[in-house]
């Protein structure tokens, strides 16, 4: 996928390599493949999938599952499950979502 301009909603398997500029938000039974940059933040819901290597500009709402390599630049809320890699970064800022 190119650069997606304004909110994205993932309900089944999409891989983006590119600029999301709007909020990602993963529905149930939905996964995400992000190696590029998700500059409104994530939103996963339960039942829901994200594996991010890129940067993720906002806070995550975690209520489903991520696995983390990349960089998230606010804070990770929700109870849902995270895996981080060695490398993944979380800054801890908090920086609410952006929708455009």
């Amino acid at each position: 996928m190119d650069q997606h301009i304004g909110d994205l909603v993932v309900t089944d398997v999409t891989i983006t390599s590119r600029q999301v500029t709007g909020v990602t938000h993963v529905k149930p039974g939905g996964s995400l493949i992000a190696s590029g940059g998700l500059s409104g933040g994530l939103k996963i819901d339960a039942g829901a999938n994200a594996v991010v290597s890129g940067e993720i500009g906002r806070n995550v709402h975690n209520d489903g599952n991520l696995v983390l390599s990349g960089t998230i630049k606010g804070r990770i809320l929700g109870g849902g499950t995270v895996v981080k890699s060695p490398g993944a970064t979380v800054s801890g800022d908090d920086r609410p979502l952006y929708s455009e």
